[in-house]
């Protein structure tokens, strides 16, 4: 975790190495000169903050873009704005440790997702190459290129080195969610950037304390952090896993609180033994607790993917407020080269020796080479960390935290622009900006998943028969099991891609129950069920079992009856009053028609729509085959 202040201090005026750094403008004032907010300005800060956090991740969220990539300029110009953002003077001496607990819940929840059973055979070893070789080889090439383009001391240089290690979930994941890259090069990419961040703490603590304690730190000391983050994250996993498994018996509403306690206190009791170990003991309990297999963990995930999302937000917009305008922009062509360096150097070295005779392709190795966004640890260790080289006298520690900014800033608008396209150029992408999934896998249901597909939308067929599991496979669909009632974690995995779901069961209970479980990740406009035949169970609020498809005869029993009568589905471009509409198409778009909506057709829209005899234009061809 991040340490505290009070290690040995070198002499003032000198940086670790002796060399007087080049200085720069306009410095903030120091730790002295800290300004005392009354209780209103604090009231205001606090509800500033989390307003502009929670506003960057509504608007990140509609313009589908990583959340970063607007909390680090907002928060920036905040700071600049207005000194009652700063977290010095907002939070004083409690901002650190409040970091440091932050990032603590955020890794325990990103080691939640990690499942063993992703990386498997060769993957698996690529994840510890890139984990054991990635973070030396990227700290020493950082240190290098700081100490050159920067001229500051060996010191520092490292500790920014060490800093610069880690990417991180907070950026890595939504990044991939966005892209949605093929499954290996995201199983890859998730366990190296979740596992990276701990392991790239200890190492900006070990250059920390370097730096302090020249020449008295012993680094077998490292050794002894992984030791106590490791035995300490097992033992907190163990226990929580005994509070669960009783509370999940008799009082399931308690399993939020009782892993909220077990975390925050392996968190503390890890760092109150090795200062630096916290971090990887919130990881190994996550990543413990993801890979049993009888404890159903969504609820703990759902709440701490909740908070976590809000922690994210408020300690990206409070540390960029932190940073002085006058540095960033005096220090700002050195940190664009360190970009460079890291994007078109590092970053591609480190995956080559990480790959090295893999089963990856060549498109998978360059897309990871292209993908190393930097996150909240990162700023949040530059952020204790140049503070406290600071106080001590160090030369260019109050340098550390505005070149990560740069860092981080410019890694993730650098990826977050373009990681996309370059995933579509290599083939790599998910299959299209919409991903329909068909719910039921009776004859007709398969014909519409394909004449869906063949209009250039991407689908995805659920249904729990084999016989129509492999009939859908034959004509080229892709098909599985519904698995609505899996953990948080499997079902967010399954939906990732899904932007539209069609329940078409002959089951309407099952279709409205279905409704209410997707709407909550799809969103109620974007899922869509058969009219029932009859009375629904009241299982579930109205307003929640979903829109009714197509219109209110169309039930199951009808549709079935019209395609055993010959029915068939046909694309129709232009007049449709030949043909009952069911979806409209334009340019990768679908809109569904509903009971009660009967959306208009452009010119040059494609109409996908049912008929019991020929087509009679010839603007009208089969939309699947027969």
């Amino acid at each position: 975790m991040i340490p505290a202040s009070g290690r040995i201090t070198p002499s003032p005026g000198s940086d670790d190495s002796g060399q007087v750094s080049r200085p720069y403008a306009r410095r903030r004032p120091q730790a002295g000169a800290k300004r005392v907010l009354s209780t209103d300005q604090t009231l205001k800060g606090l509800g500033l903050v989390i307003v502009l956090a929670l506003a960057c991740r509504l608007v990140s969220g509609r313009m589908r873009l990583p959340a970063i990539v607007l909390l680090l300029p907002v928060g920036f110009v905040a700071g600049a704005a207005t000194d009652d953002v700063h977290p010095d003077a907002l939070l004083g001496n409690a901002f650190q440790p409040l970091v440091s607990l932050g990032v603590g819940l955020i890794l325990f929840e990103a080691g939640l997702r990690l499942r063993l059973d992703e990386v498997r055979g060769r993957a698996r070893r690529v994840v510890e190459r890139l984990v054991v070789v990635g973070p030396p080889v990227t700290a020493v090439g950082v240190a290098l290129a700081v100490k050159l383009l920067f001229g500051l001391g060996w010191g520092v240089s490292a500790v920014l080195g060490a800093i610069l290690v880690v990417s991180g979930p907070t950026v890595v994941l939504p990044l991939l969610a966005f892209v949605r890259p093929t499954d290996r090069v995201r199983s890859v990419l998730k366990w190296e950037g979740v596992l990276i961040d701990p392991l790239g703490a200890l190492l900006g603590v070990l250059a920390f304390q370097v730096v302090l304690a020249s020449p008295g730190y012993d680094p077998g000391e490292m050794a002894l952090s992984i030791g106590t983050g490791l035995l300490v994250g097992a033992g907190g996993a163990a226990v929580l896993w005994l509070l669960l498994r009783s509370l999940q018996r008799a009082a399931p509403g308690q399993s939020v609180a009782a892993a909220l306690m077990v975390v925050v206190a392996a968190l503390v009791v890890a760092d109150l033994i090795r200062e630096d170990s916290g971090f990887l003991a919130a990881t190994v309990m996550g990543v413990v607790l993801a890979n049993q297999t009888q404890l159903d963990l969504s609820r703990v995930l759902a709440f701490h993917g909740t908070v976590v999302e809000l922690l994210i937000a408020i300690l990206f917009v409070l540390i960029s407020a932190s940073v002085e305008p006058s540095q960033v922009w005096d220090l700002l062509p050195e940190g664009l080269a360190l970009v460079a360096v890291m994007v078109l150097i590092l970053r591609p070295l480190t995956v080559g020796i990480g790959t090295w005779r893999s089963e990856l392709s060549r498109a998978e190795r360059i897309f990871m080479a292209w993908l190393a966004p930097r996150g909240i640890v990162a700023a949040a260790t530059a952020s204790a960390f140049g503070l406290q080289l600071a106080q001590a006298g160090v030369r260019g520690a109050d340098d550390i935290l505005p070149i990560a900014f740069i860092a981080i800033f410019g890694t993730v608008v650098l990826y977050g622009l373009t990681a996309a396209p370059l995933a579509r150029v290599l083939g790599l992408a998910g299959a299209g900006d919409r991903v329909v999934l068909v719910v039921g896998g009776n004859a007709w249901a398969r014909a519409i998943a394909g004449a869906l597909r063949s209009a250039g939308l991407g689908v995805r067929l659920w249904t729990g028969r084999s016989e129509e599991q492999a009939a859908a496979r034959e004509a080229g669909l892709e098909a599985g099991n519904a698995r609505l009632g899996a953990d948080l974690a499997s079902r967010e995995e399954e939906l990732e891609e899904i932007t539209d779901a069609l329940l078409m069961t002959e089951n309407d209970d099952f279709n409205a129950l279905a409704a209410f479980e997707l709407r909550q990740e799809l969103g109620s406009d974007h899922v869509y069920r058969l009219p029932p035949r009859g009375e629904l169970l009241d299982l579930v609020p109205a307003y929640a079992e979903g829109r009714i498809l197509f219109g209110e005869d169309l039930t199951f029993s009808e549709l079935t009856r019209r395609f055993d009568a010959g029915a068939r589905l046909v694309e129709v471009v232009g007049d449709r009053d030949s043909v009952t509409p069911l979806f409209v198409v334009t340019g990768g778009e679908l809109t569904v028609v509903t009971a009660g909506l009967r959306p208009t057709v452009a010119t040059g829209e494609t109409t996908i729509g049912l008929t019991g005899t020929s087509p009679g234009s010839d603007e009208a061809r089969p939309a699947s085959p027969p």
